[in-house]
């Protein structure tokens, strides 16, 4: 073993395996960077991991990445980081099932997409996004079978309802330090409301983005922000068009939604039970 590699060993590594629409950017921009006492390696340098890792000086490390556990990429990126550095301890942030699929829904609008919600999400399987997406326990077990240490599991709505306690969890976790005056708690990015969204799906129906067949990397990049322009434009101007251009139907039917929580209770509960073993929760845990 090489000084590098007995320096990487000698590390306290902790892992936010941040889910997307979980509170990850949150984390990564106001919280994470305001810790002391520990190396925070931003998702920007996350390639370069090993060599941060190796460095001398702090003790304790923590990553940080957005990654979608349900597709070879993601999975691949734990399995490496599980394999070079099995006495992690991993950190995930689950969302409510009908409160995380909301959020793709919309997002997956903001990207192009021109299907209704039906069409995105159906429990027979037939949706964008298919059912085992929304099964979040396996993914808290794969995270324990890759490393030597439980993950912590934490939700989005504790977040929400008690933030300086998840971040006080956090930092005690870890053996990090922070200033609360440090940190802003507040929304990162919001999103487009229901009828700019509604007016994005029909624009979206219309002006088919598609870019697989752009093989020059200029003018694909081109392509993309062009696109990504006239979206935000239909979004801006969607506040000033009448209402009725925009479809008066609801963007997510609310009995979808009770049908999907219904369905994905077990999952959800297995998730609280799991985390209320290791620590107290800091919201209302009652089903809706």
């Amino acid at each position: 073993m090489n000084q590098s590699q007995q320096q990487r060993s000698d590390k306290t590594i902790f892992f936010h395996v941040g889910l997307p629409k979980t509170a990850s950017t949150f984390l990564q921009r106001n919280v994470f960077p305001k810790f002391r006492g520990i190396r925070f390696i931003k998702k920007h340098d996350f390639k370069r991991r090993d060599q941060l890792i190796g460095q001398g000086g702090a003790e304790r490390v923590l990553l940080s990445i957005e990654l979608s556990l349900d597709h070879s990429g993601g999975i691949g990126k734990v399995k490496d980081v599980a394999a070079k550095y099995p006495h992690t301890y991993p950190i995930i942030v689950l969302r409510k099932h009908t409160r995380w699929l909301q959020s793709k829904y919309k997002y997956y609008l903001r990207k192009h997409g021109d299907r209704d919600f039906n069409g995105y999400f159906d429990l027979n399987g037939n949706g964008v996004l298919g059912t085992d997406n929304l099964l979040f326990f396996p993914k808290i077990k794969f995270l324990e079978e890759q490393f030597q240490h439980r993950p912590l599991v934490l939700f989005q709505e504790e977040l929400k309802q008690n933030p300086y306690g998840v971040i006080d969890m956090l930092a005690d976790y870890m053996g990090a330090e922070y200033n609360r005056n440090d940190i802003r708690v507040q929304t990162v990015k919001k999103s487009y409301n229901p009828r700019q969204l509604r007016m994005v799906r029909r624009f979206n129906r219309f002006y088919q983005y598609d870019h697989s067949g752009i093989r020059n990397k200029a003018v694909k990049f081109t392509y993309k922000k062009f696109s990504g322009l006239l979206l935000h434009s239909i979004a801006f101007f969607a506040q000033f068009f009448p209402e009725k251009w925009a479809s008066n139907r609801p963007l997510i039917p609310q009995d979808k939604l009770k049908e999907i929580d219904h369905a994905y209770l077990d999952d959800w509960q297995k998730c609280i039970d799991y985390a209320s073993q290791q620590r107290e929760l800091l919201f209302n845990k009652k089903p809706e």
